[in-house]
């Protein structure tokens, strides 16, 4: 392979221009082989794993001019895709008249929504202004960006109200954790208490 190997939080373009964020390299229990795990950056965010050589590879050119890279590192503004997110999170809630429950949009900047999350205050200062979805996958861009396990747990338990199975799943992805079978609330309090574990061992490590 003569490319280097992604590194967690780099940005990919594949040849269809869809962005990915890269989460991690994960090795295959079963083959031992590298695989890459990445989240798509366009609704629903899905989190995917790909083997990292086919990840690295080729592909034929659509438009027959030879082949090019599937996956090419590209430079990206986080808070454009937190912008483009949200745009598009808008007008799916204003094209969807189905739904009972939309909120006019209202523009909420990145620092004062992420500093509600760590100061508990979203159900007060945030909740009403924006759609609850957007809370959720707002809320959880901001726990896969914290810096330590701290933060990402005092996000995880403020957002308790506005996951689902799909965001708790994917937050389980993302922190390397395997979720039994359960309702919302078993799957919320394995991953909490998994976080609280985490929190703990980061504490006495920094010590």
């Amino acid at each position: 392979m003569d490319r280097n190997i992604p590194l967690p939080g780099t940005f990919y373009k594949n040849f269809d221009g869809n962005i990915c964020q890269i989460m991690c390299i994960a090795k295959n229990c079963g083959d031992k082989k590298m695989e890459v795990v990445y989240q798509k950056m366009f609704p629903p965010f899905d989190i995917w794993i790909e083997p990292l050589e086919r990840f690295m590879a080729k592909t034929n050119d659509a438009d027959g001019y030879g082949q090019r890279y599937k996956f090419e590192q590209i430079q990206i503004n986080t808070g454009d895709i937190a912008a483009e997110r949200t745009k598009t999170v808008n007008k799916e809630l204003h094209t969807d008249t189905t739904d009972t429950n939309i909120i006019k949009k209202e523009e909420i900047p990145d620092d004062i929504f992420r500093d509600a999350l760590l100061n508990g205050t979203i159900d007060r200062k945030i909740a009403g202004r924006i759609p609850d979805s957007e809370i959720a996958e707002r809320g959880f861009m901001e726990l896969l960006d914290a810096d330590n396990y701290h933060d990402k747990y005092i996000i995880f338990s403020v957002l308790k109200n506005y996951l689902d199975h799909r965001l708790l799943n994917n937050i389980a992805v993302s922190l390397d954790i395997v979720l039994e079978d359960g309702d919302e609330e078993e799957q919320y309090e394995s991953i909490r208490r998994c976080l609280q574990t985490f929190e703990r061992y980061e504490t006495k490590r920094l010590r």
